[in-house]
């Protein structure tokens, strides 16, 4: 449950500041140290208690009030311990001997009322958690009344949803969308098969209600498969049974019957242990072609423990089908060369159309009023067949179709979704996935409804969000940010996010949430006032007396106001995305418990906000980013507790002398990009950074700043100090002014070889001589990169680049002029994942990948290289994934080797800026002949008919065509309207390659 995770978390972040609190000189204070005490072990002990509570599923209405008390007294007493610590800060001093004596004295003094409204409110919140302890016992909250009713029936409600689509004919034709799916399946399970690898198990994965179990039922009973002998469809579910698993196999077989007809060969199987189940089953399996199907596993054990049973002699031709929502879960149930998953995809806009009005309307017709509302609501539902099914079925049932009625359940979908009975379905099973999470990653997963629908959730952003807020557990040996990867790769794992970019290491780099499963958790933490929102009146708020958190989603500042600004001075966290106007209650100097703040596209920022927002002594994330703001005050340094400071996109070119105050600032982030493909694998600075001030080198937390200009002498001054900062490990520099500007930053850069993982060196200006040639003389090059982006002119590439052995990402732009040897280097990197080379970057006339070379290359970018007249591919680079290319011209020698012999790996080539047709049709040719399609795409495409045409010719003169041929191709013009013509589009689909947005 939220409320578990939601009050464990707030009790836990307590529990160590009190621990901290009573180990130092604070918990001096007269008479209250006893009582601090006390207030831990009673924390301690309610934590416990919520701890074995976790373990339920639901709770009644009883022990979740009693949660929310816990929670709410955790809340009360860190913002106590907060301001206390604050005003003793105020006042504390570096001074020594006397003088530090009498200011002692003076201090405690001058902080005597603070100390005592402190001791005051301490008891008082000692004596309320007390108080919350002994409710407890009163009202007898054991674990059979903490159970709620709902709970203990909710398999048996979810064993009825297996009808909750129209239906199913013999071979799925009657569903739509699902007689392809179906053909899909089909055809993977009859693929050839290894000898003696057992049967074949295939594993359909995907996101709750996308349709994997009628899938999984569309094949079971299709008549394509052929002769099967013997079939089982077994329902796993969260909580199995292995013996009940293995008897409802056997109750399937058709078994071979005594010549008795009166006999049954099972009648005395409730007396047979489980050897002898699993012996039976063997027994009948023998020999066979079988299918059976496992729907819904949660764990790969289920299946570990089921395959015992199933016999892997050489002539097996059986086939184990399983659902699932999770990834790993999938991985390791198919382990053998044999195995296949496949990946459920949400309904195409025609299927989802197809299938609402054949929901809603007896005729399949949807009327003309109703077509836009239709759309909207299908919007919401994103392709999901059972959102699409279960709204529809709601919809069916009103008497009154009218645009508005409709339009009012599109606007309130979240509160229907916990009203309406017809929906109680669908709710339910988008809840499991939330539900069978462990506890201490709900809370993680609850706090993804802080951001608006169809928001890009950035990684680097919701990690560092997650712990400014206290949600991420420790683990030994580990970063916050390692965990909280871990903890966003368990979310993609189970379905329950939707990855967007994906960076060429493969972690995510952003994500979302389903539109349907965002409502889900959005009511939950409503309901448990773990996050509320402004502005939205479906969700009812009533009994929350303090927000805590408060997320205000675009136009939520124009709605009627749902709080006062004596409910909102509590909030601990307030995000404020993309709004265009201030929301009325907000007074960010009146917000002191502040920790995260999140004003990303906020129009309305002005200078005087910022002032009062640097009045927040707890502020510890601080987002600005893509805001109109140009500067900041010198009053910043008063943030003591601010750890991130984020104003990316942003005008601020200079930081102020303030901010070397901050000794607990992290992550110091600013610049922009321009990014030119749909995948954002290629992107450009754009301006020029910001300034940073002499005193930097106090900043001893900095572990990333991003981007530094060092173009004056001030500003390079303060690249002395850049050596002080040793737990810095991303550094971006840029200068455009005088090479002798980096004379300063080479020689910090010599004493932060240990700690930097990530070096980005930009000269931007017009190259004169070789600006980055103090690279190539640094004394103690950064040997543990794991990436590096240079820009400037270079006689060579440095020779420590050559024992960057965890060096993943290489990035050579504009002006570096690097000759084909050092190509050569580079093909050595034993850890390379990407390579871009830009126009000047390297001015090589051939780009040959030879056997051996680039051994973990996945993503390639070349772009506009005017030396260039060749890219060829001759077994080096083998595990290549994507391919980006750019070519304005064509190569007197072209491109060669993109096939499956030399790229067997590759997903997908993307082109972007200008693209010569012939160039695209022949690579769109090449990726024709891979098994698994790959997807080509370009951000510039010309007209449908001079694409189906290149495309026509290609194919009639395919290997006909000289390279003196191929250069007489006519380019088509892009369209003159970028605007108008926006980037990756698709082609048609009578094109012979499936292209993708």
């Amino acid at each position: 449950m939220p409320v578990v995770s939601a009050s464990q978390g707030a009790v836990q972040v307590l529990l160590g500041k009190l621990g901290n609190i009573l180990a130092t000189k604070y918990a001096l204070l007269s008479g209250v140290r006893g009582e601090i005490q006390e207030l831990k072990d009673e924390l301690e002990s309610m934590t416990a208690c919520l701890h074995d509570l976790a373990d339920d599923d639901d709770h009644n209405e009883q022990t979740r009030t009693w949660m929310k008390q816990v929670r709410e007294v955790a809340f009360d007493v860190e913002d106590c311990m907060d301001r206390f610590r604050r005003h003793l800060s105020e006042h504390h001093g570096d001074r020594q001997g006397l003088l530090e004596y009498l200011y002692r004295m003076f201090n405690k003094l001058r902080t005597l009322r603070v100390r005592h409204k402190v001791a005051t409110g301490i008891q008082g919140l000692k004596s309320r958690a007390q108080k919350v302890s002994d409710r407890r016992l009163r009202y007898t909250l054991n674990d059979s009344a903490g159970r709620s009713s709902k709970a203990l029936d909710s398999y048996s409600h979810l064993e009825n949803l297996s009808h909750w689509l129209p239906e199913i004919s013999g071979d799925g034709s009657g569903l739509v969308g699902m007689h392809g799916r179906t053909d899909e399946v089909v055809r993977l399970l009859k693929e050839p098969r290894q000898a003696a690898a057992g049967p074949r198990v295939l594993s359909i994965v995907g996101f709750g209600g996308l349709g994997k179990t009628t899938l999984a039922t569309t094949v079971y009973n299709t008549p394509k498969l052929g002769s099967i002998q013997c079939r089982a469809f077994v329902p796993v579910s969260q909580t199995y049974d292995i013996r009940s698993l293995l008897e409802s196999v056997l109750k399937q077989l058709p078994l071979l019957a005594d010549e008795d007809r009166n006999y049954d060969p099972l009648l005395n199987m409730k007396g047979w242990n489980t050897r002898e189940l699993v012996d039976k089953i063997k027994q009948h399996l023998e020999g066979k072609r079988y299918l059976i199907v496992l729907d819904d596993v949660w764990q790969a054990a289920a299946w570990d423990q089921l395959k015992v049973a199933i016999p892997h002699d050489n002539n097996n031709e059986g086939s184990i089908v399983i659902t699932t929502r999770s990834h790993e879960v999938a991985k390791n149930c198919c382990t053998s060369s044999n195995d296949r998953i496949y990946e459920m995809k949400r309904l195409e806009e025609d299927d989802s159309h197809q299938l609402f009005f054949k929901t809603v309307f007896e005729s399949g017709e949807c009327p003309t009023d109703l077509l836009k509302v239709s759309k909207a609501i299908l919007a919401r539902c994103n392709g999901l067949p059972l959102a699409i099914v279960s709204i529809g079925r709601m919809l069916a049932r009103r008497q009154n179709k009218t645009s508005a009625e409709w339009q009012t359940v599109c606007d309130r979908l979240g509160s229907e979704l916990e009203t309406n009975p017809t929906l109680e379905g669908m709710r339910r099973i988008l809840a499991l996935s939330y539900n069978d999470l462990p506890y201490h990653l709900k809370a993680c997963f609850l706090y993804l409804c802080a951001f608006p629908e169809d928001f890009d959730i950035r990684r680097g952003s919701l990690i560092r969000r997650w712990a400014a807020e206290g949600l991420i557990i420790g683990m030994y040996g580990r970063s916050l940010e390692e965990i909280a990867q871990i903890y966003l790769d368990e979310f993609v794992s189970r379905s329950i996010v939707i990855p967007g970019q994906i960076g060429c290491t493969g972690k995510i780099r952003s994500c979302k949430v389903h539109d349907i499963m965002l409502e889900v958790i959005i009511a939950k933490s409503v309901k448990e006032n773990f996050i509320s929102f402004l502005g939205s009146s479906q969700y009812n708020t009533a009994g929350h007396d303090k927000v805590r958190r408060l997320s205000i989603h675009p136009g939520g500042g124009k709605e009627k106001r749902t709080f006062s600004s004596k409910n909102i001075v509590h909030t601990r966290s307030l995000s404020i995305l993309g709004s265009t106007e201030k929301p009325v209650p907000i007074k960010f100097a009146d917000l002191t418990l502040l920790r995260v703040l999140d004003l990303e596209g906020c129009g309305w920022l002005r200078d005087q906000d910022v002032k009062d927002i640097c009045k927040l002594p707890l502020l510890r994330y601080l987002s600005l980013r893509n805001t109109a703001i140009s500067q900041l005050p010198n009053a910043i340094g008063k943030l003591k507790e601010l750890v991130t400071l984020d104003v990316r996109e942003t005008s601020i070119g200079e930081f102020p002398k303030g901010i070397t105050q901050l000794q607990n600032l992290s992550h110091l982030l600013v610049g922009r990009y321009q990014y030119y493909t749909r995948t954002r694998s290629v992107k450009h600075l754009k301006g020029q950074g910001a300034k940073l001030p002499h005193g930097l080198g106090n900043m001893g937390a900095l572990q990333r700043i991003s981007h530094a200009d060092i173009s004056t002498e001030k500003s390079s001054r303060a690249m002395r100090e850049l050596g002080k900062l040793c737990q810095l490990t991303r550094l971006c520099a840029i200068n455009k002014g005088e090479s002798k500007l980096w004379e300063p930053f080479a020689a910090s850069l010599n004493e932060l070889s240990n700690s930097l993982r990530h070096l980005s060196v930009v000269h931007n200006s017009t190259p004169t001589g070789q600006e980055l040639e103090f690279l190539v003389g640094l004394s103690n090059p950064p040997l543990f990169l794991q990436s590096l982006h240079l820009m400037g002119r270079l006689s060579k590439l440095p020779t420590w680049v050559s024992s960057l052995n965890n060096l993943a990402s290489l990035s050579l732009r504009e002006n570096l002029h690097l000759a084909e040897e050092s190509f050569e280097i580079l093909a050595k990197l034993p850890s390379l994942v990407s390579l871009k080379l830009y126009s000047k970057g390297y001015v090589g006339s051939a780009l040959c990948f030879e056997e051996g070379g680039f051994p973990r290359l996945k993503q390639l970018v070349v772009d506009n290289m005017d030396e260039l007249e060749e890219l060829s591919f001759r077994g080096g680079a083998a595990n290549l994934e994507r391919l980006t290319l750019a070519f304005m011209r064509v190569l007197s020698r072209g491109i060669n080797g993109i096939g499956k012999e030399n790229l067997p790996q590759l997903r997908e080539v993307e082109f972007f800026s200008g693209v010569i047709d012939s160039i695209f049709c022949k690579v769109f040719e090449a990726a024709k002949e891979y098994k698994n399609r790959p997807k080509v795409t370009r951000d510039d495409r010309p007209t449908i008919e001079a694409a189906q045409a290149s495309a026509q010719q290609v194919n009639d003169t395919a290997g006909a065509r000289s390279s003196e041929q191929e250069s007489t191709d006519q380019q088509v013009d892009r369209p003159a309207d970028d605007e108008a013509a926006p980037a990756w589009r698709l082609l048609p689909s009578t094109c012979p390659l499936a292209y993708i947005l």
